[in-house]
């Protein structure tokens, strides 16, 4: 037995004996674990009361739920203290925490009742955070449990997720105020649902469980991606000119709020949550579906009458901006890329089957960013704001649009290069057929 299969702290310490009543699980995970690079069978390495081979898959899901759920409320209530004391000028104190607490809920997607309304359109750019600490805890489990079997994932992505909610749920109690409060059953499905589907990743990926599956699924989904990735940068370029036409309103607004330096990061960060939200609504506008605001939906060519002094909303035009159309080039661009990366056929049948399939999960996609992109900020005007349904449409579409049209310009141009190819074939066949009839 090797140095670096005992691991550190068993270095220079007898071994014991191989466990003799190890179940048929225990053996096929000693098993597998052996198999894989990098891997250490647990029957060879020291064994204790801590280190007696592969932990039973609920067991270190619940390990790992906890110490994902509560690594990440702890630093984000501690963050919060510290803007709570050198932002606000305030002392730690109870509310602070109560606050922290329903950020880290906040991060999950969980909706909040403020007041007479519900605050549903929220920063879902903060669930990196929480998928960062799911994302390890899942690779932990994976490694911890010797996952090899998808019925394990699921007994062990289940047990993470339900303690995961449990934590949600007493945070969901707890940040409970006087003005706003977390929606304890919407706190327990969103964060058992975000830790369920991140975890299950993690341990499908760590395990390596049908890597051929796996690298059929990316072939399928490449062409899609890169699609959504030239719609994401279509629309960073889009809010990149909406912000330098719209500097001063910003200025003014940040005049008025006056964060100073902590307050200022903590409000980069709290944008930078709402990125999501603000991509999509910078491509709803640009392509002409526009963004329903007070009632009221915002196009290109109708504008609102007048200016809403809330930060974020201040960009929207008062007066019609045409120009901004331009943006249906967007989705035109991501359907020839789209086309372009699906490769040749030989076949009509095996040019449409990877299209229409990489067109349908940028539908999917589309679809779910709108979703997190639309909401309620409160009751009255901002009651219900968001792009219109019938962006989801427009963009999809343009995305297919563009496929018809990388194949149309690849038929020309592949005729346009082959238009002067002259065929010495036809020509060889008849300069026989002409020998053949002179009379000997």
């Amino acid at each position: 037995m090797s140095r670096a299969s005992q691991g550190p702290a068993n270095r220079g310490r007898t071994t014991r004996s191989r466990p003799v009543n190890r179940s048929a699980g225990g053996r096929e995970a000693d098993r597998i674990k052996a198999t894989r690079a990098g891997w250490a069978s647990p029957t060879d390495a020291v064994t204790s009361f801590w280190r007696s081979g592969p932990l039973p898959a609920p067991v270190a899901g619940v390990a790992a739920g906890l110490w994902a759920a509560l690594t990440g409320l702890v630093i984000t209530v501690v963050l919060t203290l510290l803007v709570w004391i050198f932002a606000a000028g305030e002392s730690a104190s109870d509310t602070a925490m109560r606050v922290g607490s329903d950020i880290w809920l906040v991060a999950h997607g969980t909706p909040f009742a403020v007041g007479a309304g519900v605050w549903s359109l929220l920063p879902w750019g903060w669930l990196v955070f929480p998928g960062v600490t799911l994302w390890a805890a899942g690779r932990w489990v994976a490694h911890r449990a010797a996952i090899a079997h998808p019925r394990t994932l699921l007994v062990a992505s289940a047990s993470l997720a339900g303690t995961y909610a449990v934590i949600g749920l007493l945070a969901a109690l707890y940040g409970t105020m006087a003005g706003a409060s977390a929606m304890p059953v919407r706190a327990v499905l969103h964060t058992g649902g975000v830790a369920f589907a991140i975890s299950a990743a993690a341990i499908l990926w760590r395990a390596k469980l049908a890597p051929e599956a796996l690298a059929r699924a990316w072939a399928l989904a490449r062409p899609a991606v890169a699609a959504l990735a030239v719609l994401i940068a279509g629309s960073g370029l889009l809010l990149i000119v909406a912000l330098i036409a719209g500097h001063s309103a910003v200025a003014a607004s940040l005049q008025i709020i006056d964060p100073g330096l902590i307050g200022g990061v903590a409000l980069f960060i709290g944008w930078l949550g709402y990125l999501p939200a603000s991509l999509m609504w910078a491509l709803s506008y640009a392509t002409g579906a526009g963004v329903e605001v007070a009632g009221v939906t915002v196009t290109p060519t109708t504008a609102l009458t007048e200016r809403i002094e809330l930060f974020g909303f201040n960009l929207l035009p008062t007066t019609p901006q045409v120009w901004w159309l331009v943006g249906v080039v967007i989705p035109l661009a991501a359907g020839v890329i789209l086309s372009r990366l699906s490769g040749p056929a030989a076949s009509v049948r095996a040019w449409i089957l990877p299209r229409a399939a990489a067109v349908a999960l940028v539908l999917i996609a589309v679809d779910l960013w709108w979703a997190v992109s639309v909401g309620r900020l409160g009751e009255g005007r901002l009651a219900a704001v968001g792009p219109a349904p019938v962006a989801i449409a427009i963009i999809v579409g343009g995305v297919a649009v563009g496929v018809v049209l990388e194949c149309l310009a690849t038929r020309v141009v592949r005729w346009w290069r082959h238009r002067h190819v002259i065929d010495l074939t036809q020509d060889a066949a008849a300069d026989a057929d002409d020998s053949e009839d002179v009379p000997a």
